[in-house]
């Protein structure tokens, strides 16, 4: 297993609230993506809740392997946002939408709130997403990413991680034995970039690009051919 991440500012603003960060173990791997909002405060609560995910699992991988039931999975990685909440200070501002993507077992445990997503890359670089936004042009759930993109309402989160808003992830499971290739983004890449922008950076992800006014994040997973 290997792995390729790049944040590109947008150009609204010269921070960039995104952040992503990973690590690969053998067959396994963890990884986040956090992107902060325009709220004060949004990029360092982002960063600090990558570096604190990373942590909390270099903590878990001390102590041992991750279980193989999806439920206990589910409940570790759960018990892993209510210790890093319950961490914050009482002051900290701001707020994020998250995605943590954990690989073990030959199996993919997603934890998410907000519009960062998760996609299964096809031999043909189309990407399938499989992880639902929570915005209000979603209430249904019914809606795929390129009809969410033209919608204005996709803008407004109905989930996300703040200090005064218990972490309620929605989890999403699945099997990857016939997967081989995996990408973990903000919104700025599903939502402000076109199919065809997607599969070029998918192809040469450190080639010079223009964005929006979004910053674009990605995290690129190659599996390898699974069994």
């Amino acid at each position: 297993m290997r792995y390729h991440s790049r944040s590109i500012t947008g150009q609204a603003s010269g921070a960039n609230n995104d952040y992503a960060g990973a690590t690969c173990e053998g067959d396994g791997g963890f990884f986040v993506v956090a992107d902060g909002t325009s709220r004060r405060g949004s990029g360092q609560l982002a960063e600090s809740f990558v570096s604190g995910m990373l942590a909390a699992h270099s903590t878990r991988m001390e102590q041992g392997a991750y279980p193989a039931e999806p439920e206990a999975v589910e409940r570790l990685l759960g018990s892993i946002l209510a210790d890093f909440h319950a961490s914050l200070p009482a002051d900290q501002t701001g707020a994020i939408c998250y995605l943590i993507g954990l690989v073990a077992h030959d199996r993919l445990t997603i934890a998410y709130e907000g519009d960062c997503s998760c996609g299964i890359v096809t031999l043909a670089g189309a990407i399938e997403w499989i992880t639902p936004p929570h915005c209000k042009a979603n209430w249904r759930r019914d809606r795929s990413h390129c009809e969410l993109a033209r919608d204005p309402a996709r803008n407004s989160v109905t989930r996300c991680l703040k200090i005064n808003r218990v972490p309620n992830p929605d989890f999403v499971c699945c099997a990857l034995k016939a997967v081989e290739r995996l990408v973990f983004v903000t919104d700025g890449f599903w939502a402000d970039l076109t199919q065809a922008q997607q599969s070029i950076l998918l192809a040469a992800p450190d080639s010079d690009f223009s964005v929006g006014d979004d910053d674009v994040t990605w995290i690129d997973v190659q599996l390898g051919q699974r069994d």
